[in-house]
């Protein structure tokens, strides 16, 4: 695969391909291509806790014939439907060619809102979607009441996101947490060794008190670091009865 992969978002409402870019991006500023008015394409980088990727969000306004490599680069799909109309499941058939070619492995199909009462059902929208590998999402639900005791799944826009950040992208780099948890742990070391080390604590009541606060921390701390801190405590100890470090140095 050459290039980056790639979001495509076409529209079988009135709704443009633009405007959903910019709600799914979160970004207000796409430029359209002035060599290309049927397309546009914005790059996004989605940035989670494990890792990021940089991928080009593609709106597509009509279809047109596209090389193997765009099609082999398209790794989501999202549709927009209109349900306020009738015709709204049979004017997805306009993005068949594109979803059979593509074969993307995420593949969204939203809708401003899908009830029981609009002219395309949700139970319509939905057998739709089982027989055809999509997610049905709704942009603008009506509330929902939630269990407290089950968590809250996410919803509109949101789970949009959340699903194309699920999705494992080919170019994707995943951050270092060993690293991160490593900062942290030197963190956590650094705090023991200046508290401990400190002119500040001279008494019983003061030491006991500062690792109470101290304890939660110092447990996510590797063995090693844990006996190091510990080294630190028996000195401090030892130091507020009075006692001369010289004369534990060696234990």
């Amino acid at each position: 695969m050459s290039g980056k992969p790639s979001v495509v978002i076409v529209s079988s409402s009135s709704t443009k391909p633009k405007s959903l870019i910019k709600l799914i991006t979160k970004c207000a500023d796409i430029q359209e291509d002035p060599l290309d008015s049927n397309r546009i394409t914005h790059t996004w980088t989605i940035d989670t806790k494990y890792y990021s990727a940089e991928v080009d969000v593609i709106g597509i306004t009509e279809q047109y014939e596209r090389s193997q490599t765009f099609n082999d680069n398209v790794e989501a799909l999202v549709i927009h439907i209109d349900t306020n109309k009738e015709s709204g499941l049979k004017d997805l058939d306009t993005w068949t060619s594109l979803q059979e070619e593509c074969d993307p492995e995420i593949k969204l199909l939203i809708a401003n809102y899908c009830t029981s009462e609009t002219k395309t059902t949700k139970a319509a929208a939905t057998e739709w979607c089982l027989k055809h590998g999509f997610e049905l999402i709704e942009l603008y639900p009506g509330s929902q009441i939630c269990d407290q005791d089950i968590i809250e799944e996410k919803i509109g826009v949101e789970r949009v996101i959340e699903a194309l950040q699920t999705h494992t992208w080919t170019n994707l780099n995943m951050k270092n947490q060993e690293n991160d948890v490593n900062k942290k742990n030197d963190s956590v070391v650094e705090l023991c060794e200046e508290f401990l080390t400190s002119e500040a604590v001279d008494d019983f009541s003061d030491l006991f008190a500062q690792l109470n606060m101290m304890k939660e921390s110092l447990q996510s701390l590797p063995m090693n670091q844990r006996k190091q801190c510990a080294e630190q405590v028996v000195t401090a100890f030892w130091r507020a009865i009075g006692g001369d470090e010289e004369e534990i140095a060696d234990v």
